[in-house]
């Protein structure tokens, strides 16, 4: 069978997950990474003797990839993707799938102009936790959901170290976004009404100009309300990057998922440590894991013609309610999502 050819932008933290994903796939080729920063593309080469590029359309005409990861920090997906569609080339983009509405709507529309597929990387959707939760509220003798919670926050070396463009995002759509596309696929509903409160000292005063800390209650249509908790300013000693919860309401039943302590701990002198070992893990230079299965997830969406299991849809709803709840913290009113 012949291989799909397989390019990647952004040579990253997450960009390396994607690269390490085609590469040990044994559908796909990868046959180029695309980033602007020199280091980072040296390092690549050297490591997997892959051709890189600074340039997008050129590693396009180049290579003449099937499909692009896009695993650019979060405000610039717009771009890349952009030009991987006007080049009908099918995209799987990292969340979110563009930090404005209006973006990710051009993006809608460009796709369906040009016939491409556009996935959005939601791998909270194929974490174990998930897809136990989905299955136990499709049961008849779950009942009518009630209420949930959902929390996930960082420690702040991510905002600080971890991702040098902070300032132009926030806990919402870096974080929230996950939240919100997970309710809506546990749940299959959307959002009617957003209310939302952020703040800011801890960043601010360190010179990085986002929000702390982000609380939004969110509303569905056929009843149920969530609220959802971002943060990312969690201590660096916390025993992992991130922390998170779930719990869900039912007429009948009471859900919960801890995502914090996956079952692994490590002790030292200076620190414990709860690693995720579903998320990704590596194991003689493989990588391997729930964040990794979207991946090799879309190359055999491309093979089949089956339907993704995000789609650019999914990812223009998570970003509508992230610009709902930046828009409620600013007004300090409810805003209502218009369909």
């Amino acid at each position: 069978m012949k291989r799909i050819k397989a390019a990647v932008v952004g040579a990253g933290i997450y960009g390396s997950h994607h690269i390490n994903a085609y590469l040990n796939n044994d559908k796909t080729e990868l046959v180029g990474v695309c980033d602007l920063d020199p280091k980072k593309l040296d390092m690549v080469k050297k490591e997997y003797s892959i051709n890189t590029y600074t340039d997008l359309e050129e590693m396009i005409k180049k290579e003449k990839p099937d499909i692009i990861s896009i695993a650019t920090p979060d405000p610039y997906h717009f771009g890349p993707a952009k030009t991987a569609i006007e080049n009908n080339i099918d995209v799987l983009v990292e969340k979110p799938l563009a930090t404005s509405r209006k973006e990710c709507e051009e993006l809608i529309k460009l796709a369906e102009a040009h016939n491409v597929k556009v996935g959005v990387d939601f791998h909270k959707r194929w974490d174990p936790a998930s897809i136990n939760l989905k299955l136990e509220l499709e049961k008849e003798d779950t009942g009518k959901i009630v209420r949930g919670y959902v929390s996930m926050d960082d420690i702040i070396d991510v905002p600080v170290n971890w991702l040098p463009w902070s300032r132009n995002s926030s806990p919402a759509y870096f974080l929230g976004v996950h939240c919100y596309d997970l309710i809506r696929y546990l749940i299959e509903d959307e959002v009617t009404e957003v209310y939302a409160v952020g703040s800011k000292s801890v960043l601010s005063g360190m010179g990085i100009d986002t929000y702390d800390n982000v609380q939004a209650i969110l509303k569905f249509s056929k009843g149920s309300t969530w609220t959802v908790e971002n943060s990312w300013i969690l201590p660096d000693k916390f025993p992992k990057s991130n922390d998170g919860r779930m719990f869900i309401v039912t007429e009948k039943k009471y859900l919960r998922s801890d995502s914090q302590n996956r079952g692994v701990e490590f002790f030292s002198d200076t620190k414990t440590q709860t690693p995720n070992s579903y998320f990704i893990t590596y194991r003689n230079n493989k990588a391997f894991g729930f964040g990794i299965d979207p991946i090799n997830d879309f190359t055999d969406s491309i093979i089949s013609g089956e339907k993704f299991m995000a789609n650019a849809v999914d990812g223009l709803e998570a970003t509508k309610i992230a610009d709902a709840v930046h828009e409620s913290i600013i007004t300090g009113k409810p805003v209502k999502l218009e369909r």
